[in-house]
């Protein structure tokens, strides 16, 4: 019996370490995709704040730091608002209204 049961224990052991191996190549992938996701979301976020930067350049000339300050910490959703308002505005002011 002492025989079956050091095989067991082996056996019970193995099975862990491979477990444990899994789960981390399972956390590494699932890592890897969210830095990925991350990575992507931040390129938009900056393309889309060069982009309405230079529009509002552009349209109204030299912008404000606080105006700069809000580009830097504004979400995707929100610049892509301001980058739609830019044509209808009459000022830059009024590309911000109600944010």
């Amino acid at each position: 019996m002492p025989y079956v049961t050091s095989v067991e224990r082996l056996a019970i052991k193995r099975g862990m370490k491979q477990g444990m191996q899994q789960g981390l190549e399972k956390g590494r992938q699932e890592g890897k995709l969210e830095g990925k996701l991350e990575g992507k979301l931040e390129g938009k976020i900056e393309e889309a704040t060069t982009i309405l930067m230079r529009l509002l350049v552009k349209r109204f000339g030299d912008l404000d730091e606080g105006i700069c300050g809000r580009l830097d910490i504004a979400t995707l959703e929100q610049l892509d608002l301001w980058t739609d308002r830019i044509l209808d505005a009459s000022t830059v002011d009024a590309v911000f209204e109600g944010h």
